[in-house]
């Protein structure tokens, strides 16, 4: 779910748009900011950022997504 919408917001978002997520970091890109822990960790991400194509390694410590067809 979070790949799939990853590449949604790549596509549509402005470029000066900020990105906060709860739970379930977005697999490739690399947060600004990182608050929390567990179940209650948010990432904050800028646009410009995942728009440079500075992307991390699809890890979490949370859990893989199954790739789907």
């Amino acid at each position: 779910m979070m790949l799939q919408l990853e590449k949604k917001l790549e596509r549509e978002l402005e470029d000066d748009a900020r990105v906060i997520a709860c739970r379930f970091p977005f697999p490739h890109w690399t947060p600004d900011h990182v608050t929390g822990e567990g179940i209650d960790t948010v990432w904050a991400y800028d646009a410009s950022t995942f728009r440079g194509r500075e992307k991390r390694p699809c890890t979490s410590m949370h859990f893989q997504l199954p790739i789907q067809a």
